[in-house]
This record gives C-alpha cells, sequence and structure tokens, in this order.
C-alpha cells in the first residue's frame, strides 16, 4: 500500500466511526459536533482526489450550516432526550454491515492511484489561507456554543 491509499483508508475510517458518533449520541448538540467532523473527514478524502471544489462546498456549506444550526439548537433547545433504541435493531445493523463488509471486501482494490500526486504538496501552500480562516471560524463556533451552553460571558 502507498501512502494515498493509507490517508484514504484512515479518512474513511474517522468518518465512519464518527458517523457511529452520531447514531449512538443522544443529545442533539453532540450528534452535530460529530456530523461535522464526519463531513470534515468526507472532505478529506475528496481534497485527496483533487476535487477542490467539491471539498470547498462540504466545507463551507455543510459544515458551517450544520455549526449554525447547532449553535442555534443550544441556545434554545436543552431538554433530556426521552427515546430508548429498541434492541430489535441489532439484526438490521448486523444485516447491513455484512453486506456493506463483504462488498468492501470484495470489490476493494489494493492501491488507489491519484491522478495529481502533487496535491499533498500542494495544500500547504496554496491553501493556508483558506484552511487558517476555516479554523478560526470552527473556533469561534465552538466558542459561541460554549458561551450558550454556559451561559456566561467570554
Amino acid at each position: 500500500m502507498n501512502i494515498d491509499t493509507l490517508i484514504i483508508a484512515a479518512a474513511g475510517f474517522f468518518a465512519v466511526a464518527s458517523s457511529i458518533g452520531v447514531l449512538l449520541t443522544k443529545d442533539n448538540f453532540y450528534a452535530a459536533m460529530y456530523m461535522s467532523v464526519t463531513m470534515l473527514f468526507v472532505a478529506a478524502i475528496y481534497a485527496a482526489f483533487n476535487i477542490q471544489p467539491v471539498v470547498v462546498i462540504i466545507t463551507l456549506i455543510f459544515i458551517g450550516a450544520v455549526g449554525i444550526v447547532t449553535v442555534a439548537i443550544a441556545a434554545t433547545y436543552r431538554a433530556g432526550v426521552s427515546r430508548k433504541v429498541s434492541i430489535f435493531w441489532i439484526i438490521p445493523v448486523i444485516i447491513v454491515f455484512a453486506i456493506l463488509a463483504l462488498a468492501f471486501t470484495s470489490l476493494a482494490v489494493d492501491s488507489i492511484e491519484v491522478v495529481n500526486p502533487d496535491v499533498f504538496p500542494a495544500v500547504a501552500t496554496e491553501y493556508f489561507f483558506v484552511i487558517l480562516f476555516l479554523f478560526a471560524l470552527v473556533v469561534l463556533m465552538m466558542l459561541s456554543a460554549i458561551k450558550l451552553a454556559r451561559r456566561v460571558e467570554l
């Protein structure tokens, strides 16, 4: 396996792991945070394939919208969760997971060919300010969410 395959596989693994976090958490705020992390890893997979317009759309629209809606929900709604997951959902989940695992193992290739191998060095120079501004946006959203959750001034 080459480094591109490992990066894409790691981003895919973390995307699946954080999407499972969306399903398992009972708090809307944490579910939205897990969803933002999932979309960030999906954008990383698209970035590895050098599809920058999709990365920008996912990052700005989806993650930004989820962050804004999360802050709005955190400010207005904070009630206890009254739902429970039925144990009968275990069987369909196992069946779907087995089908996906079988499809992944039968269709997976040994290595992924990246069309433009200069993608990763280009990110450090061409998109430095975009990444810096997006990181600052996420930090500001988290600070305002903490402020609203704690009801204190920062």
